[in-house]
């Protein structure tokens, strides 16, 4: 029996324990929102640096680096990509020229933005569900649009709070309805913990509480409580997406599956090119911002626009192959 639950405790993983507690749920989370909290805005600060310059940028310019060396995804939607890519590159430069500002560009990203934190965090818990089995489709599709509407909604809330304060009435009775969402699917999933359920249920709880922080901010009308938890609601995302990403990336080398001869290259070594490529990509991100600010501010929406899209594109065709 004990060695039947050491195989079911590992099969909970997508890696291992180390890999996803630290990478994918994100379990230094409270740690990282206590150290802001207790140094105040000048922690927060250099914290913020690393996280928008060294993590956040690298996780976004990814995205079509990874899409252009798997040439066999760009060529399985390649009118998709083009027109994708075109509309994306031609319309905010057009908004930029004609307007001189990002100012709607920037309201269409935080709406894309919340939209793709959503799709993403519910995408690896889904991730983990198929892994450890046992969930209908039925089911798949009922948590689907939960999680979803409950992350959208936070996310949303902190927007109006930002914009109108709590001067509209109504905000208490959604807060709290809204709030039995996660609740009540946390309590699900320690219900229906197994072994091989360790990951996913870590995964949604960690996820979930981190939002219902952020919802209790507001309430609480705390804005530097609600500066510290978005600063690693950030982070979070973008830390298991690089993971997830490495993830994939090692799915692929030990497959075998066709792909370029570049990315058969680069593969064995992904950890050392991804810690390059941050590196690169941060200090030359700081220096842009630094120096050619509108110019970088332009080129980073527009790279943002295209990691929303193509990501979707990207995960949905995994999805098929992996299902």
């Amino acid at each position: 029996m004990t060695g039947q639950f050491r195989e079911s405790l590992r099969s909970a993983w997508l890696v291992d324990p180390k890999y996803d507690l630290l990478f994918l749920v994100n379990l230094g989370w409270p740690l990282l929102v206590l150290l802001q909290w207790w140094g105040g805005l000048e922690i927060q600060s250099g914290i913020s640096f690393w996280q928008v310059y060294f993590i956040t940028t690298p996780h976004r310019w990814i995205t079509p680096a990874l899409l252009f060396m798997e040439r066999d995804r760009l060529e399985a939607n390649r009118n998709k990509y083009i027109l994708i890519t075109v509309c994306l590159l031609t319309i905010p430069l057009a908004v930029k020229i004609s307007t001189g500002a990002l100012t709607c560009l920037l309201t269409i990203d935080y709406i894309w933005n919340a939209w793709h934190f959503a799709a993403q965090h519910h995408g690896i818990y889904s991730i983990y569900g198929r892994k450890t089995g046992g969930i209908s489709p039925r089911r798949s599709r009922i948590d689907k649009w939960l999680m979803r509407s409950f992350l959208l909604y936070v996310t949303l809330r902190i927007a109006s709070w930002a914009s109108w304060g709590s001067s509209t009435p109504g905000w208490g009775i959604l807060d709290s309805l809204f709030a039995t969402i996660p609740i009540g699917m946390m309590l699900r999933e320690f219900w229906q913990l197994r072994a091989q359920t360790v990951g996913r249920c870590l995964y949604f709880t960690s996820v979930m509480t981190l939002y219902l922080a952020m919802l209790g901010a507001v309430v609480a009308r705390s804005p530097m409580l609600l500066l510290v938890l978005t600063t690693a609601s950030a982070l979070f995302h973008s830390i298991e997406y690089l993971a997830i990403v490495s993830w994939a990336v090692d799915r692929t080398n030990q497959s075998g599956k066709s792909t370029t001869e570049l990315f058969k290259r680069l593969m064995p070594r992904w950890g050392m090119i991804l810690a390059v490529f941050i590196v690169i990509l941060g200090m030359g991100a700081w220096l842009m911002q630094t120096h050619l600010m509108e110019l970088w501010l332009t080129a980073n929406l527009i790279m943002a626009f295209l990691h929303y899209a193509y990501d979707g594109l990207i995960w949905k065709s995994r999805k098929a192959v992996t299902t």
